[in-house]
């Protein structure tokens, strides 16, 4: 999922990504967009320029010599292809995040070890990739998780991406819980908040597969899940996210408890809208 302005826009796992779904804030349908070049597994949508950015990474079974980019005009439904490759074989990602000037990162997801951040080497910007490619990508890190030991593997295999609208948060999520990390938009840019900051772990609901998450205007967490054979999966938000990571006063934020409206509130499925659920969460934040 990503939103831009009052819109949502969605897309399906392999096999169901053909089209991309457009909501309202009541989970209402409003539109359908054909993805105009046929994708092989679009793992992660972003956004950059008012452009959707479908991330084409998928590869289960490691076999993929190069994975792609997708570009889609939301209003033309116009699209571009840009091929990526690994430097050092082929990975499985499904987290794909963006920052305010269009340089992209991937990051893998792996069942044994750490997860490791890939971004097009000389930082050069989505705008700037050549069509279709390929443009090599360079490794930047491994992931830092913090303490996981009571998490399990499912804990640390990334299934989604997102970026604050402002660029000072970022999140990466996997099956059990959300990684939070404070960013300053700068010349290290994601890659270093995501292997060198400590991020706030939150456990998230349980979902059947909850492989989607997006940020709001308002700085608010959005979490979705596929719906394994059943009934889609509700909507999950954390309120004020982005207002309870990084608050106003600097020198308090140093060794701050936030508590101010990151909340969980349960949406229904798409189509219907049911509050059902509030929960405060305090937590602590440290700038770095």
């Amino acid at each position: 999922m990503v939103a831009l302005g009052e819109r949502i826009f969605a897309i399906g796992d392999s096999g169901n990504d053909e089209v991309v779904i457009e909501m309202d804030f009541d989970c209402a349908v409003r539109g359908r967009i054909p993805v105009p070049i046929d994708p092989y597994d679009v793992e992660d949508l972003a956004s950059h320029g008012g452009l959707l950015i479908l991330a084409d990474t998928g590869d289960n079974r490691r076999a993929r010599e190069t994975v792609a980019l997708l570009t889609l005009d939301p209003e033309s439904a116009d699209g571009t292809l840009r091929r990526l490759t690994y430097p050092d074989g082929p990975h499985d990602a499904e987290a794909v995040l963006v920052d305010p000037n269009g340089r992209l990162f991937v990051v893998t997801k792996e069942l044994l070890g750490p997860s490791s951040v890939y971004t097009p080497e000389g930082g050069q910007t989505i705008s700037g990739l050549a069509e279709p490619g390929p443009t090599p990508l360079t490794r930047v890190g491994t992931v830092r998780t913090g303490d996981t030991s009571t998490g399990g593997f499912n804990s640390v295999m990334f299934t989604g991406g997102a970026v604050a609208a402002d660029g000072s948060v970022l999140a990466l999520r996997s099956y059990t819980d959300v990684y939070l990390y404070l960013y300053r938009i700068g010349d290290d840019g994601i890659g270093a908040a995501l292997t060198e900051s400590e991020p706030l772990r939150v456990p998230t609901p349980h979902q059947p597969q909850g492989e989607s998450m997006m940020f709001t205007d308002g700085g608010d967490l959005v979490i979705g899940s596929e719906a394994q054979g059943g009934a889609l999966p509700p909507l999950y938000v954390m309120r004020g996210v982005v207002d309870g990571m990084a608050p106003d006063d600097a020198a308090a934020a140093e060794d701050a408890t936030s508590t101010a409206s990151n909340g969980v509130v349960l949406w229904g499925g798409i189509g219907i809208v049911t509050v059902v659920l509030a929960i405060l969460v305090g937590f602590r934040v440290r700038r770095r």
